[in-house]
């Protein structure tokens, strides 16, 4: 699955110009996403009789838009963890319950695949919630998410409005008695009413608010919420680097002394050095290696067969990795290489007395392949590890 597969028939390009965090979009199905939704009704009640998968932390169940009380449908066997029981589920369904599955991206192959897609066209998180509803049941009320929405209709209808305001780059959602009131209050008039069919994407930018209420059919609908690093992630990266100038490790003038003028020029001289960390390769890298991070895809198995792999060994040639505001660089014989985002891979081969091509690929997913392998081979050129056979 493209990403291309998931939005057509529109242009990718038309896509991110006109409404990636801009504006909602109701895709209608093609013939193949209404062949093959990345969830079936046949594929959820397979889930249900994995009765352990069900713990409190995937399963949640809606009624009137207030939660259930997971003790209605919890149960917790002899010796076991609490898990959600089928036939107090199905239940509490029948009078008009909702329900929700959290985390299906860890549990269906094709929600993992979707979900791999996504973390890759747009470098962030991506999980994946099931939402199945019935006959003219409002789950939830009013509200906007933190994360953008592709909404994939899996199975019967869904009626969806959109509303024309909306919470201007939220990170949290509101909480309290009055939440729901200031939501209500705010969210404006309705601008979009779509109903979506199966094989139907519904993108809803975060902060818009919206609700939905399912037809006289059942609805099943798989979200996908997707949400790319925001500039909070700076300021734990910033305290990384910033920690090792020493400026930041000693103590700050009292602010008592001097009407605190010696605090004040402590603090903008701190400040500049921050200012001058965001423009450094040092604070990019680190960026781009978190966004990787959240990037790196599910590793299919094949089992039976088990797959060879190529081993070396630590040699005594002496070389470190230095991190240093430019970027982080090899350093052999007072030489400095720069090596990008791979310095972790390198501390760790440097420190490893053996290892395989395998384990790095394994211990290190993030990186794509090419470059671990490119740095594999650079140590071998450098002299810094050997090839060896184990038991030979």
């Amino acid at each position: 699955m493209q990403f291309a597969d998931l939005i057509a028939p529109i242009a990718v390009p038309d896509f991110l110009a006109q409404h990636w965090d801009r504006a909602p979009l109701h895709i209608a199905a093609t013939d193949a996403r209404r062949a093959t939704p990345p969830l079936s009704w046949d594929d959820l009640n397979a889930l249900f009789a994995q009765q352990s998968l069900w713990t409190p932390d995937r399963l949640k169940l809606v009624m009137h838009s207030r939660p259930v009380d997971p003790a209605h449908y919890l149960i917790e066997p002899a010796g076991k963890p609490q898990v959600g029981d089928p036939a107090r589920i199905e239940h509490l369904l029948a009078i008009g319950a909702s329900m929700v599955l959290d985390h299906l991206e860890d549990l269906l192959p094709r929600a993992r695949a979707h979900a791999d897609m996504l973390a890759d066209q747009f470098g962030g998180v991506v999980g994946a919630n099931a939402y199945a509803s019935f006959q003219g049941v409002q789950a939830f009320a009013s509200h906007y998410d933190t994360h953008e929405v592709f909404a994939v209709q899996c199975a019967g209808q869904k009626k969806w409005r959109i509303y024309a305001n909306r919470a201007e780059a939220p990170l949290n959602v509101p909480q309290g008695d009055g939440a729901q009131q200031w939501i209500d209050e705010a969210k404006g008039p309705v601008m979009m009413e779509v109903m979506t069919r199966r094989g139907d994407v519904l993108y809803i930018p975060r902060g818009f608010f919206h609700d939905a209420i399912a037809t006289d059919t059942a609805s099943l609908h798989l979200t996908f919420g997707v949400a790319p690093y925001s500039g909070r992630l700076l300021f734990g990266l910033l305290e990384q680097l910033a920690l090792a100038d020493p400026a930041f490790r000693a103590w700050l003038p009292d602010a008592r002394v001097n009407s605190g003028s010696e605090l004040l020029g402590a603090l903008a001289d701190l400040g500049d050095r921050l200012a001058a960390l965001t423009r450094t390769s040092a604070l990019r890298d680190a960026v781009a290696l978190a966004q990787r991070k959240v990037m790196q895809p599910a590793h299919a198995v094949a089992l039976p067969t088990r797959p060879t792999s190529q081993f070396y060994a630590r040699t005594d040639r002496a070389a470190h990795v230095v991190r240093e505001p430019g970027g982080a660089a090899l350093v052999i014989d007072a030489l400095p290489e720069p090596l990008g985002l791979c310095a972790d891979l390198a501390e760790w081969m440097l420190q490893r007395p053996a290892f395989s091509v395998r384990e790095a690929h394994a211990q290190f997913a993030w990186h794509p392949p090419i470059e671990v392998d490119a740095l594999i081979e650079r140590f071998v050129r450098h002299g810094l590890i050997r090839r060896f056979q184990p038991g030979s």
